[in-house]
């Protein structure tokens, strides 16, 4: 098995497991967009390996794979930038709820008295 076809199979099992994953509701559809997007780009870079090379040479990047750590870094941050807004607006939801339900309880307090 040549290095090409098994970047092609791994590339495309990938894919499949994240449309499985989005299927099942494992994974919600603000996280799949990214992951799709890479699973698409690991299939398309890994079935036509001269195109990273093209890439590489029009930013003016001297190896390919120099240019392949860059866009996972980016495919990473971008990750980590969705999770921590996740985790604001989560975080802001508790307090807010939490807010309302000390106010009833105040009020049930102040009712009983």
């Amino acid at each position: 098995m040549t290095p090409q076809i098994l970047a092609i199979a791994m590339a495309i099992v990938l894919l499949v497991v994240v449309i499985l994953l989005l299927r099942s509701y494992v994974l919600p559809e603000k996280y799949a967009v990214v992951w799709l997007g890479a699973a698409a780009a690991a299939i398309v870079l890994s079935a036509w390996p001269g195109l990273l090379d093209a890439i590489a040479r029009f930013f003016g990047i001297a190896s390919s794979i120099n240019l392949l750590f860059v866009g996972a870094f980016f495919v990473v941050f971008l990750l980590l930038m969705q999770i921590s807004l996740e985790l604001a607006r989560t975080r802001d939801e508790l307090r807010k709820a939490l807010q309302k339900l000390a106010l009833e309880l105040e009020k049930k307090k102040d009712a009983d008295d």
